[in-house]
């Protein structure tokens, strides 16, 4: 996972000097000094990446990645590489959608066509908690383990999510940056417990019940 992260890192900064512009390394971290992972950073732009294909697994109960950004209009598909059946679903504002009782790949890919934050979770296993961040007009990064990203030198100010951010509602925060430093760290507050499931009150669409 360290490797796989350095990776992802190093192909940032090798993107944005091919570019020709120059890479600012950020750090976001918590109250106590420790580096926040999945934290997404957002900085605004007079375009968007190109909408293509993305993958959200499901591995030993886990949605992988845990958080996954995408530009909207991205098709997801939620392949099941555990060896008993996921549920899928969301009720989120954003993209509410189903994907029934299935194992291996699913039939088809969900498209997420409407910024916002897109939360999921497995009618089957409660504990399966994802989410996926639909932006525009921005150019987005998640951290790693180190709580580290690359991003273009010379941003003024980013917007920052985490599903545990202590912020009502929103869960994000726009911070100014220092221009001139070529290196900085933030600090977010985040909340002491595990954010709330996805859904727990009725888990319907309309009058019918999910696996029916």
């Amino acid at each position: 996972m360290q490797f796989k992260t350095f990776a992802l890192t190093l192909a940032a900064y090798l993107s944005l000097i091919t570019c020709g512009v120059q890479a600012k390394n950020l750090t976001i971290v918590d109250p106590a000094g420790k580096p926040v992972v999945n934290a997404v950073v957002s900085v605004t732009s007079d375009s968007t990446p190109a909408a293509g294909t993305a993958v959200m697994d499901q591995v030993d109960k886990q949605f992988v990645p845990h958080v996954l950004a995408v530009p909207a209009g991205t098709s997801v598909t939620f392949p099941n590489s555990d060896n008993i059946r996921h549920h899928v679903y969301s009720f989120s504002q954003a993209k509410p959608f189903e994907i029934k009782l299935y194992s291996g790949l699913s039939a088809d890919p969900v498209e997420f066509d409407k910024p916002g934050i897109v939360a999921l979770g497995c009618n089957i296993h409660d504990q399966m908690i994802g989410y996926v961040y639909v932006y525009e007009n921005a150019r987005v990064f998640i951290t790693g383990n180190d709580g580290s990203v690359v991003i273009p030198d010379g941003v003024q100010s980013v917007t920052l999510w985490h599903p545990e951010l202590d912020i009502v509602q929103s869960r994000q925060e726009t911070v100014s940056l220092d221009e001139s430093a070529g290196s900085e760290i933030v600090t977010l507050t985040l909340k002491a417990t595990i954010p709330a499931e996805p859904v727990k009150k009725s888990r319907t669409f309309g009058s019918k019940k999910f696996g029916n």
